[in-house]
């Protein structure tokens, strides 16, 4: 999860992607909400997504995992 400056509360708002679906470096994979703004996360790398480690709703922390994606 990347940093979202001076934002106190982080949840996962919702996801672009599903399980078994590709995502290319830099596209969206996941919209966080903060108290302040609305954020589109992206991959950090291309692949295929394993496993989503949150549901909609849970709280996140910059630095924290939020998914795992088998390179390709």
């Amino acid at each position: 999860m990347s940093d979202l400056q001076g934002a106190e509360e982080i949840t996962v708002g919702s996801w672009s992607k599903r399980r078994g679906e590709s995502v290319s470096e830099g596209e969206t994979l996941m919209e966080a909400h903060t108290d302040k703004v609305n954020a589109e996360i992206p991959s950090p790398l291309s692949g295929v997504v394993e496993e989503l480690l949150l549901e909609v709703g849970d709280p996140v922390k910059p630095g924290q995992p939020i998914a795992r994606i088998s390179p390709e």
